[in-house]
């Protein structure tokens, strides 16, 4: 409840749901009744459907409650096509069946595109397919109901011994749905953990731990595959004079504007990461030394651009540019080193202006 409150809920009253139509299933009897079939069924519908609610709740999707009440209602309209009793118990969890499994595959796509970005493809599968498989075990469970109606009786109650192990089948499935909340709400958490050690807060861009680990990947990318990368240091010009003549609120704007500005003229594969202070590091893979400084130009020219008054006094945003490619036997702490070096070249050079080190016979002094 402490992680995720809202979605807990969600999953509370998915229980609650199942239960209690669980409950009304063992009350059936041959009378005809809304409340122990028609009722009971769309309950555990309404039971799945919060499970759905609370994923999505935990892992900040687009809601989905206009097709689930879709569902729902398209479910109480076909089975209020027949009377409500034992005979027509096949159609009624026929319907009941496929609805669930609709249900069920699309919480597992739920999964997917929350679990896609954050673990790998082998990791993102098995967390998703037993969520899947719950889908099609609902799916068979139609069809054999259509393929063999005469079956019906052993799924349709559970006040009688022929319904025990089917009533076993619920429990644990009951049971299974619960592992997949705790489970997938631990990712959560772990997936928040980890964003918050490797993301700045200011910004929301990587920090210069993610820094660290992001150069190293690709760095072994480049000794093993020899594709190439680039570095650009960005330091924002005269930050402290802002910083004095306006404070550290409208510093602290300054940041955040100039790390969304940067990002948003950046490729999905590049990295952007706050370095410290008033600087940002920008690494470029597959990044030759040309195309990094046509880069680093977009980038000086999206910062000039931006219109920024604090307070009815207007601020200019402006940087030092250092860039550097990655050479034969240069070392991934060298190739830093020489794109801070560069940006200092950029700075005594009279500041807002872009510099490119020297790779062909680095100086790391």
């Amino acid at each position: 409840m402490r992680v995720a409150p809202s979605a807990s809920r969600r999953f509370a009253l998915a229980n609650l749901c199942v239960l209690l139509g669980m409950l009304l299933y063992t009350q059936r009897t041959q009378e005809p009744s809304y409340l122990h079939w028609l009722v009971a069924d769309n309950i555990i519908l309404v039971g799945f459907c919060f499970l759905r609610w609370g994923a999505q709740r935990l892992y900040h999707l687009t809601s989905s409650h206009r097709f689930d009440l879709t569902l729902i209602l398209s479910s109480i309209g076909l089975m209020l096509i027949v009377k409500p009793q034992a005979t027509s118990s096949a159609y009624l969890m026929i319907i009941l069946s496929l609805a669930a499994a609709v249900c069920f595959i699309m919480l597992a796509k739920d999964h997917y595109v929350a679990f896609k970005d954050n673990f790998t493809a082998y990791a993102t599968y098995w967390l998703v397919v037993p969520i899947a498989l719950i889908g099609m075990m609902f799916l068979v469970r139609a069809l054999i109901l259509i393929i063999y109606p005469e079956k019906v009786a052993t799924y349709a109650a559970f006040n009688t011994e022929e319904s025990i192990p089917i009533l076993w089948v619920y429990i644990v499935l009951i049971l299974l749905m619960n592992i997949l909340i705790i489970g997938n709400t631990i990712n959560r958490l772990v997936v928040k953990i980890m964003t918050l050690a490797n993301k700045d807060a200011l910004t929301g861009l990587w920090n210069r731990n993610a820094l660290q680990t992001k150069l190293t990947l690709e760095h072994a990318r480049w000794l093993r595959d020899k594709v190439s990368y680039s570095i650009i240091l960005i330091d924002l010009d005269h930050f402290k004079q802002i910083n004095d003549a306006h404070g550290h609120t409208a510093g602290d704007e300054v940041l955040k504007l100039a790390a969304k500005q940067l990002n948003s003229v950046t490729r999905k594969i590049d990295y952007l990461c706050r370095y410290g202070g008033e600087e940002f590091v920008l690494i470029l893979p597959l990044t030759t030394e040309r195309k990094a400084l046509c880069v680093a130009e977009k980038l000086q020219q999206t910062l000039a651009e931006i219109n920024f008054t604090w307070r009815g006094t207007p601020i200019a945003i402006q940087a030092s540019i250092g860039c550097a490619t990655i050479q034969k036997d240069l070392p991934v702490e060298a190739l830093l080193h020489l794109a801070d070096k560069a940006m200092y070249q950029a700075k005594a050079s009279g500041r807002n202006c872009i510099k490119v080190a020297n790779t062909a016979k680095p100086n790391y002094n």
